[in-house]
């Protein structure tokens, strides 16, 4: 796995390189010094885990809004942070860290650490089972397995699940890439989770509705992606 490392002190910047270079399950290192090169960083390499030391020297950024922003921007990076304290431990819930390191490091403890989240079984990478989307101040985090369907109208995506509908700015196109093998798109403007299906009715010549278990709102498909649809399940 590749490893981006944010710490601003070089001693330990390489003494941490060094110990990463020489775990078997790293494979490259991107070490960095400052928040912006580390978010620019991951923005060009999107890092499996990036290990972030939390009190740097610049007073405005901390290691935290770090995790925040690569979060966003690479939402299936996984985070361990560094830190002499334990008090960030709440702060940090945003971005689901896999565990902490405390300073003074222990080698055996350092190592373990990343042999761990290399080797974690799929399931415990709690973002690859959470959607998060930003609404002004707020930030949501919905169950993708809660998620019915998606619609877009007028530039605005719609989230369906049985308990509210949640607006969101990304596009269906973006939900597309980061939703997985149990989303399918439909239409151009409907992306719907496949085991949320109930019955598909053919309604015109080249198009389909889609009706969902327990759920009375419905979704379109299209002749061309009914066609998909049909190879996905062998019909």
């Amino acid at each position: 796995m590749n490893v981006l490392l944010l710490e601003d002190e070089e001693y330990n910047r390489e003494f941490l390189k060094k110990l990463l270079s020489e775990i078997p399950v790293v494979n490259k290192v991107f070490a960095c010094s400052d928040s912006k090169e580390a978010i620019q960083l991951a923005r060009e390499h999107n890092p499996d885990l990036a290990l972030l030391d939390i009190e740097l020297n610049d007073d405005e950024v901390n290691g935290l809004a770090v995790a925040r922003d690569i979060y966003r921007l690479c939402p299936e990076t996984g985070f361990v942070f560094v830190t002499a304290y334990s008090k960030y431990a709440l702060d940090s819930f945003e971005v689901h860290p896999y565990d902490y390191i405390l300073k003074p490091i222990k080698i055996k403890r350092f190592i373990e650490v990343i042999e761990n989240f290399a080797n974690r079984p799929k399931e415990e990478n709690l973002k690859e089972q959470i959607l998060v989307i930003k609404l002004k101040n707020e930030t949501i985090h919905i169950r993708k397995k809660d998620i019915v369907f998606i619609e877009v109208q007028n530039n605005i995506s719609f989230i369906h699940t049985r308990e509210d509908i949640f607006k969101a700015q990304q596009a269906l196109g973006e939900f597309e890439e980061i939703l997985g093998e149990d989303f399918l798109r439909v239409h151009k403007s409907f992306i719907v989770r496949l085991d949320q299906i109930n019955k598909i009715r053919q309604i015109f010549d080249r198009s389909y509705e889609i009706e969902f278990f327990d759920y009375p709102q419905k979704a379109l498909m299209s002749r061309y992606k009914y066609r998909e649809y049909k190879e996905k399940f062998g019909i």
